[in-house]
């Protein structure tokens, strides 16, 4: 268990023992973590001090949101996700208690944790599907990348497929075929992620329900692949050769860089978020003129509007998933879930259309049952859920 989960496993043990009490073995646990340091002894201790329930009740009414998402966009370094949680504990026993980056909310206080235990035993665990992806051969033939027997493929140019786990790896072969190019095809289902590493070396770390079609061996003036879903690329750096990604009508070109492109056909936006180098985006829309992006920019492309811009944004928000980590900022009920269901094999359905507007921000590892995540919604007091099957029904408290 990393730091993270370990810090959200103890407030959730802290806020149980509270309201509902705790049996032997969590008890075991949370007196372990309190032995642990004298430091851990004394924040459980003014954490279940009635006095300061009150102190942080009042502290807690007075925070600055916009101060504090100011320090956290301060805290977390554009090239990688560093989260210190160290003191958290510590600082919430003399501050206030909202694990707010390690959740939506266990804020550990008696009135706004009073989930009762019927409503804890109302989700069934439904966690993500295994990883699995199909790989489509130049000739037709689909081959199952969960199928452990499938070690290395070979294609009629000769380049040689290599698979491990969760991985391909393509190295071009010196037999070259007259005419067009051979061309295979990733598809990545919901509930999984893939890598590829691409004959000229690009990297590729493809998300749930995406689609890469690229050629076996790259020919010509350009290098060019088809994307449909959400991608980070780590181009090779080849000057003489531009690297093109074209995805719904956006055309984007580097020569050797980091960016992330999302582009499910159900979303009205193209987003591509700069990491490292340069890119140039354009749309297909006539009358838009290609933006070149900076590291830290992101290009907004509305090919049905025909429109395209540009935005200042801190890219780790963009990026997580690659971390195994849902991370989200002040957005609405609906992103948020649709984000989730393209992980989890789920449906959603809203009582009330106002609650597709609510705002949240959180953590989330992408690896947890989603009935964990559900139930740190629900503690923000905004929100009922109930899974029912495989469907999501939220609504109004």
């Amino acid at each position: 268990m990393n730091r993270i989960d370990h810090h959200i496993r103890i407030s959730q043990l802290i806020a149980k023992e509270v309201n509902f009490g705790l049996d032997d073995n969590e008890k075991k646990e949370l007196n372990t973590w309190m032995n642990e340091s004298a430091e851990n002894s004394q924040a459980y201790s003014r954490i279940m001090n009635k006095k300061s329930f009150l102190n942080w009740d009042e502290d807690f009414h007075q925070v600055n949101v916009e101060e504090g998402w100011k320090r956290f966009d301060e805290a977390v370094n554009p090239n990688r996700m560093v989260f210190v949680f160290q003191t958290i504990l510590r600082y919430a026993a003399v501050i206030f208690i909202p694990l707010f980056l390690a959740g939506v909310g266990y804020y550990l206080y008696n009135d706004l944790i009073n989930l009762s235990q019927q409503q804890q035993e109302q989700f069934a665990k439904y966690e993500p599907q295994a990883p699995q992806a199909q790989l489509t051969l130049a000739d037709g033939r689909k081959v199952s990348l969960e199928d452990y027997k499938v070690a290395a493929l070979k294609e009629k140019d000769g380049t040689q497929i290599e698979k491990g786990e969760g991985n391909l790896k393509y190295q071009a072969g010196e037999e070259k075929i007259k005419g067009k190019p051979l061309y295979n095809t990733v598809d990545i289902p919901r509930g999984s992620d893939y890598k590829l590493v691409l004959s000229d070396g690009t990297k590729v770390h493809l998300n749930a329900m995406s689609s890469l079609k690229f050629p076996v061996q790259f020919s010509g003036k350009t290098r060019e692949v088809k994307l449909t879903g959400e991608a980070y690329f780590e181009v090779k750096k080849d000057a003489k050769h531009p690297f093109i990604v074209n995805v719904l009508g956006t055309k984007v070109e580097v020569l050797g860089t980091s960016f992330n492109v999302k582009a499910y056909e159900e979303d009205e936006n193209i987003e591509t978020t700069l990491v490292e180098g340069s890119v140039k985006v354009q749309s297909s829309g006539f009358m838009t003129e290609p933006i070149l992006l900076e590291p830290g920019q992101q290009a907004v492309t509305n090919d049905k509007m025909g429109s395209i811009d540009m935005r200042e944004v801190n890219v780790v928000l963009f990026t997580s998933w690659r971390e195994g980590v849902f991370l989200f900022k002040n957005q609405r009920m609906e992103d948020i879930m649709i984000e989730l269901s393209r992980w989890y094999d789920l449906k959603v359905f809203y009582t009330n259309p106002s609650v597709k507007e609510f705002r949240f921000g959180g953590h989330f590892n992408r690896n947890s049952d989603i009935s964990s995540i559900m139930e740190m919604f629900e503690l923000t007091h905004k929100v009922d859920a109930n899974i029912n099957g495989g469907t999501i029904v939220i609504g109004e408290k």
